[in-house]
């Protein structure tokens, strides 16, 4: 006489339910797993990109550097006209049409090793004036594009009245100490201020990094 038990019908009908609920459970922790990886891989790929834009921006600077000490006895003195447009305060030697990055092919330069960035550097005067337009009067984008002026603009000691340095309008000694002057000390004429600014960006129009300094040139 056999002691085995039948097989009740509700512990078989159990064993479909549970199957799908694994599964369920097993493509959740699979999707999760692979967001995770994705995640990880996208943020680790934007750490190396920023880091390859900050180190071709700074060579970028070094570039601007060179080209800046290579050219400083011709560099035309003269005092810049800010009439609203960056150019026209763009370092420049003299006599030359082109503005001094331009005229070295610092714009949109190539990366060795690195097809997918570029750097484009900027060397700007620092001593100007405003013509025809007012800091009041100038947008955000210009105002933030703008280099410190030295020794101070209009009535300062760059336009030849005599006056002292200065703060420039719209700028905090506070917040930006790069921006200020010599105080009490006036202006020394036999030295002329210059900002290189350094950006490094992706071709595709993604991440950018963008670096500025002050070159001061003794005369």
């Amino acid at each position: 006489m056999s002691l085995q038990k039948p097989l009740r019908k509700k512990n078989i009908g159990m064993a479909l339910p549970l199957t799908l609920i694994f599964l369920l459970v097993g493509a959740v922790l699979v999707g999760t797993a692979l967001y995770v990886v994705e995640n990880m891989f996208s943020t680790s790929r934007h750490v190396v990109t920023e880091t390859q834009l900050y180190n071709a921006a700074q060579s970028g600077i070094e570039q601007g550097r060179m080209v800046l000490w290579e050219k400083r006895e011709a560099l035309d003195l003269d005092e810049r006209e800010y009439d609203g447009d960056l150019d026209s305060i763009r370092a420049r030697r003299e006599g030359a049409s082109l503005t001094l990055d331009e005229e070295e092919g610092l714009w949109g330069m190539s990366v060795d090793g690195l097809s997918n960035l570029t750097v484009t550097v900027d060397i700007l005067d620092c001593n100007y004036v405003f013509d025809g337009v007012t800091y009041s009067s100038l947008s955000p984008q210009q105002i933030a594009e703008l280099p410190p002026r030295w020794p101070g603009g209009e009535g300062g000691a760059g336009s030849g009245s005599g006056g002292t340095a200065g703060p420039p309008e719209g700028t905090s000694v506070i917040i930006d100490p790069s921006r200020f002057f010599n105080i009490g000390g006036g202006v020394d004429s036999g030295q002329r201020r210059f900002v290189i600014r350094s950006t490094a960006a992706e071709s595709n129009g993604g991440q950018q990094v963008k670096i500025e300094v002050m070159v001061v040139l003794t005369q």
